[in-house]
């Protein structure tokens, strides 16, 4: 009997993809047994966070890297730190403002639940632009002696109406403010790692717990000396706004394991694993004969760059009834009820379990 098993909980098959609610993707078991032998002993945890950023940074080729509690956690440091700037006494008064710098610029076709994460630490958002478009003038006349920066969600669901990042950075570099770009599940290529670094982004957050497989609750800060420094500085187990997202030693060695994995693994050989999981499925698919067209989409759901396998239904079929028989089956699989589409993300499944799922999904279509 297993953990589940013994507490009353449900496991259910994840073919839909790396989101929290399902409890993000798995580790690998060497990630495992590093939180395991980080747990057995005592350290000094700013000291840990010092040693394992600069192998983070080296790594992936930043100049400095933080492990966070999460891509939230990261956001709620990164917002505070800016509007503290180099002063303990503002940063220990958040969310009470202290001081000239509240405003975080922040495009309108870019808002969404996670820029909470800015509010909660005192911030004001400056919306600018619209759905449709944001104008470089727009951005250039917001920045003013109350701006503590601008704030850049990177997906592709954000695109239309976004300024480009680079005229985002250029901008804010001639007026010397911050950039900081979420980019949590921007994950793969393992190139993006450093690219919006490169770029000139001053911090850049990650997510740990979804494409890189390390522990759920886990984020990482790529950035400048400067702005890293500050997180250490700041950031738990330090006494203040950031210390409710404090960051263990076994999600930080966790997370580091990850990082390795995700950095050392071949690319090109796990897209191949990738596609012969969602082969499996379709081949089964096909063999039900029904009225569906199959298609892979090149990219996850915000543009990370993997394939998931599309089914859309004919009109006797429903994607909902199909998402819901599943579930039932204790399985997770997207939908595209735009579209009357179910689809499957390979990232989580072993190939016996896509064989679970390509059964139970010819069924639901069969009995549609």
């Amino acid at each position: 009997m297993d953990f589940y098993e013994k507490n009353g909980i449900i496991p259910y098959i994840n073919a839909h993809d790396t989101y929290t609610v399902y409890g993000g993707s798995r580790m690998a078991e060497n990630t495992l047994q590093a939180m395991k032998e980080a747990a057995a002993s005592f350290v000094d945890l700013k000291q840990m966070q010092i040693q394992l950023g600069k192998k983070a940074a080296e790594l992936t080729g930043n100049e400095a890297a933080y492990f966070t509690n999460g891509a939230e956690g990261a956001l709620l440091l990164c917002a505070s730190i800016c509007i503290a700037e180099d002063s303990e006494y503002y940063y220990r008064k958040l969310p009470e403002i202290a001081g000239t710098k509240r405003e975080f610029i922040v495009m309108r076709a870019q808002r969404n639940a996670y820029d909470a994460a800015l509010a909660v630490s005192g911030a004001d958002i400056v919306e600018i632009g619209d759905a449709d478009e944001t104008l470089e003038m727009e951005l250039e006349g917001s920045i003013n002696e109350k701006t503590a920066g601008v704030v850049y969600f990177a997906s592709t669901l954000y695109q239309r109406g976004s300024l480009p990042l680079e005229n985002v950075i250029a901008i804010a570099k001639k007026y010397k403010v911050p950039v900081i770009v979420d980019a949590a599940a921007q994950l793969p290529p393992k190139e993006n790692l450093k690219r919006f670094t490169e770029a000139g982004a001053d911090m850049v957050i990650f997510s740990g717990g979804k494409t890189l497989c390390g522990p759920q609750d886990s984020g990482v800060i790529f950035g400048t000396k400067q702005w890293i420094e500050r997180c250490i500085r700041f950031g738990a187990p330090e006494h203040g706004i950031c210390r409710v997202s404090k960051t263990s030693r076994e999600a930080m060695a966790g997370l580091y394991t990850a990082l390795e994995n995700y950095v050392l693994q071949d690319e090109e050989k796990r897209e191949c694993e990738l596609r012969e999981i969602l082969n499996r499925i379709s081949e089964k698919i096909v063999k039900t004969e029904q009225e569906i067209m199959l298609k892979i989409v090149e990219q996850g759901p915000v543009g990370q760059k993997y394939p998931r396998l599309f089914c859309y239904l004919s009109e006797k079929n429903s994607s909902e009834k199909i998402v819901s028989f599943l579930r039932k089956e204790r399985i997770y699989i997207g939908e595209d009820r735009i579209n009357n589409a179910v689809y499957i993300s390979p990232l989580n499944l072993h190939k016996e379990e896509a064989d679970v799922v390509a059964d139970v999904l010819c069924k639901a279509l069969e009995a549609e």
